[in-house]
């Protein structure tokens, strides 16, 4: 037996040493740290028998958001599963989540961990790995509803507190508390700075509010911070991006963009979503972004075929499109209609066919200059992005192509009622107003929109 999170846990054919160990790997993991990984690789080396090791082994290699980590992630799994002292049940509990994740069925790898939250409220890992998952469906009141549901059974003196209200900050700004989620964001920076969670979570009510100078004091961090840290550090750096984009600062943004967002080539989901949706941002400002798409292609490409992550496949599509690489979108767009046909009894399935492939049809008829499909595409489904995933700041980039959609194909009535929506939830934001400006001079009007601060 051992303390977590001041719970009492026992974990299967683990030494006290182990449960120390993999106790230490957990509140890396918590913390985005580089030096996870190969310390749970070493513990499942030097303790062949500790299931839980295995098991988190399964979990961290199935987040990695690729179907090329599947088999080992499957081994690991296995290996939990012939633990020679058998398993808790809250090892099988956790076992059966993480099958279901390697199976592609967030929605059940999310009820298992229900289970598993709902019999042991203070399980953190299970909760933190809910909260991932819940995140890439775009549950966000399921989210907060996780952490009401445990938080009584928790009190801030206990290990592990500010993870938990980190997480509840980040769904309650999801859910437009703004208010109490800056509260509970800062709390859980000031008594945990290491937490990037919670600083992502605040740094999103500023951008939700278009509290643009409060986000960029907020980010305000030497270039070299977070180098220990594995790629969300790069998110972190986007969000400085976005603030100084809205501000109209683009040149700041494509220095981020080399220094700390996309400064080498990567493969991961989460860079090619930031490079993607930083760089298109940029275009549609009339930044012109030198060659920067074309790394970002080539690693676009060794993608295709994951399906994984549905949030992750439009920002492929912008690397493809804005190359004028008419194959691989064809590839993809062929590869995702199929799975969605295939899995159309899932959840993954249906926001495929719903969501992914119109968004990626409207992406790639937006970069042939069609821009009336782009937009035909895109209007029925501007109130419905959410179930694709990510959060609201990151799918507005599926808004401003719409935006530009209308614009380019000189629909400035469509564009300008859009633009207004926008400016009412984006105040301050620059390039809104810059381009609200094009459209009501095309359209012989001066007077500013409703909403929008001068």
């Amino acid at each position: 037996m051992t303390k977590f999170a001041q719970r009492e846990v026992h974990w299967s054919g683990a030494t006290p040493e182990d449960h120390k160990v993999l106790k230490n790997i957990i509140a890396d993991y918590f913390a985005y740290r580089l030096s996870t990984f190969p310390k749970l690789k070493k513990l499942c080396e030097d303790s062949p028998d500790f299931a839980m090791a295995h098991i988190l082994k399964g979990y961290l290699l199935t987040s990695m958001g690729t179907q090329g980590t599947i088999p080992a992630a499957t081994k690991a799994a296995n290996r939990a599963a012939d633990c020679p002292e058998g398993l808790t049940e809250n090892e099988k509990g956790h076992l059966k989540a993480l099958r279901a994740w390697i199976g592609g069925n967030s929605t059940d790898a999310c009820n298992h961990w229900d289970d598993i939250i709902i019999d042991d409220p203070q399980d953190l890992l299970a909760i933190k790995l809910q909260h991932f998952s819940l995140f890439w469906l775009g549950r966000p009141d399921h989210m907060r509803d996780v952490i009401a549901r445990v938080k009584p059974k928790w009190d801030k003196n206990m290990e592990g507190y500010p993870t938990l209200i980190g997480m509840e900050s980040f769904a309650l700004e999801e859910m437009g508390q703004y208010q109490e989620a800056e509260k509970i964001g800062r709390l859980a920076v000031e008594m945990d700075p290491n937490d990037l969670w919670a600083i992502h979570a605040v740094a999103h009510v500023y951008e939700m509010q278009s509290n643009l100078d409060a986000g960029i004091e907020w980010l305000n961090q030497p270039v070299d911070m977070w180098q220990d840290r594995n790629p969300f550090r790069e998110h972190l750096w986007w969000h400085t991006a976005l603030f100084a984009y809205e501000k109209g600062h683009y040149d700041k943004v494509l220095d981020l963009y080399d220094s700390s967002i996309w400064p080498d080539t990567s493969n991961f989901y989460l860079d090619i979503q930031n490079a993607a949706s930083i760089l298109i941002r940029l275009e549609f400002a009339g930044v012109d972004v030198g060659k920067r798409w074309l790394s970002l292609s080539e690693a676009a490409q060794e993608r295709i075929g994951d399906h994984v992550l549905l949030f992750t496949e439009p920002h492929y599509t912008m690397a493809f499109g804005s190359v004028g690489n008419s194959a691989q979108i064809e590839k993809q767009i062929s590869s995702l209609s199929t799975f969605a046909s295939e899995n159309l009894k899932k959840r993954e399935g249906r926001v495929a066919s719903e969501l992914a492939v119109p968004i990626c049809m409207a992406v790639d008829a937006f970069f042939r200059q069609d821009y009336k499909t782009a937009r035909d595409l895109l209007w029925p489904l501007r109130y419905d992005y959410q179930p694709i995933g990510g959060s609201h700041a990151q799918r507005d980039v599926f808004n401003l192509l719409l935006i530009e959609s209308a614009v380019c194909m000189e629909d400035y009535k469509t564009a300008r009622a859009l633009l207004v929506e926008r400016s009412a939830r984006h105040k301050n934001s620059f390039s809104t107003q810059k381009k609200l400006d094009h459209v009501n001079a095309s359209l012989n009007l001066s007077q500013p929109a409703v909403g929008l601060n001068a």
